[in-house]
């Protein structure tokens, strides 16, 4: 079996995210234990603002298929499965909130109607917040 390892060493801004999402999309056509064309990508984003506007462009990431963490600095590193599964459609769509603290995620999410298998990603801070990726509407 053959592993494949793709990793990118640009930054990407708020700006340049749909661009740089249609250029990639379009450069990688690898094989993978995925579904061909699908793949998994490492890609680091200057902040929320940047890697949400990433998401949100066509096709959008379905659930599961995000693993994003949102560092104390602002960035956000982001492994992802390209292209998508199962592209969400509207009105469905990625969104960003930090939290005070695990509870306060905890029963936001929990709330009707609840965030469903893969349609969060949360990261656990050693400040106490919760910075939490997840699709609405749920």
């Amino acid at each position: 079996m053959t592993t494949t390892t793709i990793e990118r060493e640009e930054l990407i801004t708020q700006e340049n995210a749909a661009e740089a999402k249609r250029r990639i999309h379009s450069e990688l056509r690898i094989q993978s234990p995925l579904h061909p064309p699908q793949h998994w990508l490492s890609i680091n984003f200057a902040n929320t603002d940047a890697a949400l506007a990433w998401l949100n462009t066509n096709p959008v990431q379905s659930a599961g298929e995000v693993a994003a963490t949102a560092r104390n600095d602002g960035s956000v590193s982001m492994l992802t499965i390209m292209p998508p599964t199962s592209p969400l459609q509207s009105p469905q769509r990625w969104f960003y909130r930090d939290f005070a603290s695990p509870n306060d995620a905890v029963f936001y999410l929990n709330e009707a109607p609840a965030q469903s298998d893969g349609e969060v990603s949360a990261t656990l801070r050693n400040n106490g917040h919760v910075g939490v990726f997840y699709i609405a509407p749920a």
